[in-house]
């Protein structure tokens, strides 16, 4: 089901907006024109990425400087590790919209991290 997060005229460009939907807190991000929807716990320590640095389609955990892709959740830096989720993002009638499958929220009711 999506779940409607923020008009769309009023989520800055470059943004990132900490949210939480059915006991999982989510990040919805605008990197220029293009949003995401990307779980909000660096699953390195623990740490919300909401205070995260946003650039080339990735964020970074200002904690210990992990990064992980928008698109696909991978870590970028610094190598192989775990993912963040990724969750399905729209905008409808002007309305910015993520959609959590219900299988994760009956499975995940809270975010986990483990660490590295």
């Amino acid at each position: 089901m999506w779940e409607p997060i923020i008009e769309e005229s009023e989520f800055q460009k470059n943004g990132i907006l900490c949210c939480h939907i059915q006991g999982k807190k989510l990040l919805v991000v605008r990197d220029g024109t293009t949003l995401y929807s990307c779980g909000a716990i660096c699953p390195h320590q623990g740490v919300s990425m909401e205070n995260g640095l946003v650039f080339d389609e990735e964020i970074t955990c200002i904690e210990h400087s992990w990064t992980f892709s928008l698109r696909t959740g991978e870590l970028t830096y610094p190598g192989n590790g775990p993912r963040i989720p990724i969750y399905p993002i729209r905008v409808h009638n002007g309305m910015i919209e993520v959609e959590v499958p219900q299988a994760e929220i009956a499975t995940n009711s809270t975010d986990e991290y483990s660490e590295y």
